[in-house]
């Protein structure tokens, strides 16, 4: 268990210095509160699909689901922080800097949340499977 959260701690650190990265056109302090405010808003997000995805199986072990549980959000919060903060962010600054039109942000945008619709539905699918197949 220590070793996942190790690598887990490792990917969120990867995740926010790229993240810190694509974000170069504002100052250090939104940088961080972008930062910030994006990891939160991914373990809301991630939590909610682990807490859905426990409806309605039968398991025997409490404490396994729930160290289970907490290795996914360990996991797949800095991943998912990883894909849609960068490009997120990357955008944001090329608008800001008049790289982009707003028009063409605004498509970006949407297209980042396409993906990660279409992402949050295969982890989801993947992280019912995985907690059926581990503990079920």
């Amino acid at each position: 268990m220590t070793v996942i959260k190790v690598i887990a701690f490792i990917i969120f650190i990867i995740a926010c210095i790229a993240i810190y990265h694509n974000t170069n056109s504002y100052e250090p302090k939104k940088r961080i509160l972008f930062i910030v405010v994006g990891m939160v808003l991914m373990y809301g997000i991630t939590s909610l699909m682990c807490t859905t995805n426990l409806n309605g199986i039968q398991i025997k072990n409490g404490q396994a689901v729930e160290d289970t549980v907490s290795v996914m959000k360990w996991i797949f919060t800095p991943i998912n922080a990883l894909i849609s903060l960068c490009s997120i962010g990357n955008t944001l600054g090329k608008a800001k800097d008049q790289e982009i039109t707003t028009d063409k942000a605004g498509k970006r945008l949407v297209i980042i949340a396409i993906a990660l619709i279409i992402i949050f539905i295969f982890e989801s699918s993947y992280i019912k499977n995985f907690i059926t197949t581990l503990l079920g």
